[in-house]
């Protein structure tokens, strides 16, 4: 079936239970719920029993909403490292059952924008209710940049070239707005080279051409897309076809090549593109994962170019390097229920290790953090501005 959406109740049908069976369904029904969020301390015996009970308490202290970038970080025999990401802020309440059943708060797109504030989506609000959001993360206070009736927003980004906020719509469009929500504006809209897209996450090169993964097809019926338009959403050009299900895509550190996820395979492409960023010059499958019934949903990448590939449905971050070898694992602990297993998309701050996850499901939307093994880079913030 062609996953082109006329509407908000069709698009949000996507987003619902496994009952047809595609890889979008089947993933979209994994949404659960938000975990028990339990801190546990690692203390220092080599210290003296004074000390150590200064330290304990500091750090009690702070574990009553946990520091930006602090986790626990542990190797194992094969050596990668597992980084246990920590709540952060509660940012959603629960969204009640809608046209696609009870899934609770699905969460998306983080990006930190040219105030330093955290932006996101909450792909699951109903009509008026916050759609794009901001957090301080510094103080943690929340604030409101966007709502309407209709749109299912998918991700944010901010242009390389005029600081401008961008947003992915799954009915189809792709707006634009400044970090205050005003100047609102539909860069594209309807069919976009003959098929209305779903349009799912975006990223910037440096000249502001922005490109967007097109989230249709499956496994069987490769009709996804990725496509590239100037900074107004004019000269839409086709980067790549016949993908199954198209979602998370982050430019390489050099701007050479695009890596592109497909929901529906569980498998990473390696776009390299021409010169003037038109066309895929070149690509290949670069790797597979070993998800079972998860998928892979969005992605970023760090200053020395590893990629951090989320995994829908299974509480976990991938990171590999540029060659295909894995070498994290980040992972949100989960409950004797297994409650939280959305991790749907990342930021990592350009410069720092302090990496920031979005997570939803049946008991609201959260943002966790994570100590990343590098800095960010640009990549690792969709491109944004440098």
């Amino acid at each position: 079936m062609d996953q082109g959406v006329a509407g908000v109740d069709h698009t949000l049908s996507h987003i619902s239970t496994a009952s047809n069976r595609t890889p979008f369904h089947q993933g979209a029904e994994l949404i659960l719920d938000r975990l028990s969020g339990g801190r546990r301390w690692i203390g220092l015996a080599a210290w003296s029993l004074v000390v150590a009970v200064i330290l304990a308490a500091v750090l009690a202290a702070g574990a009553s909403g946990t520091r930006p970038g602090s986790a626990q970080i542990s190797a194992g025999s094969d050596g990668v490292q597992t980084i246990v990401a920590r709540e952060f802020a509660k940012v959603a309440p629960v969204d009640p059952a809608g046209p696609a059943g009870d899934i609770g708060t699905v969460l998306e797109g983080p990006a930190f924008g040219p105030d330093g504030e955290l932006y996101f989506v909450r792909s699951s609000a109903r009509a008026g209710q916050p759609k794009i959001l901001a957090l301080d993360v510094r103080t943690r206070a929340l604030r409101t940049v966007h709502t309407d009736t209709t749109g299912v927003y998918s991700s944010v980004q901010f242009s390389s070239v005029n600081g401008l906020l961008y947003a992915t719509d799954f009915t189809g469009a792709v707006d634009r707005m400044r970090i205050d929500g005003s100047g609102f504006t539909h860069l594209v809209s309807g069919p976009v080279l003959g098929s209305t897209m779903v349009a799912d996450d975006l990223t910037f090169d440096k000249r502001g051409r922005f490109f967007v993964t097109d989230m249709r097809g499956d496994s069987w019926k490769t009709v996804g897309r990725v496509i590239g338009f100037d900074s107004d959403g004019h000269n839409p050009q086709l980067i790549q076809g016949g993908l199954a299900s198209p979602n998370g895509i982050s430019f390489d550190p050099e701007y050479h090549g695009l890596w592109v996820s497909e929901y529906a395979d569980a498998r990473e492409l390696y776009l390299p593109l021409n010169a003037d960023h038109t066309a895929a010059a070149d690509g290949h499958p670069a790797l597979y994962g070993n998800v079972g019934t998860t998928q892979f949903d969005s992605n970023a990448v760090d200053s020395a170019g590893n990629l951090y590939q989320c995994i829908w449905g299974g509480g976990k971050v991938l990171v590999y390097r540029p060659d295909g070898t894995l070498i994290a694992r980040i992972v949100v602990p989960q409950a004797v229920q297994r409650d939280e297993l959305l991790t749907t998309n990342l930021a990592i701050k350009p410069g720092t290790n302090q990496g920031y996850l979005t997570v939803g499901g049946k008991r609201g939307g959260y943002i966790y953090t994570f100590r990343s093994p590098v800095p960010g880079g640009w990549q690792s913030n969709g491109g944004g501005p440098q």
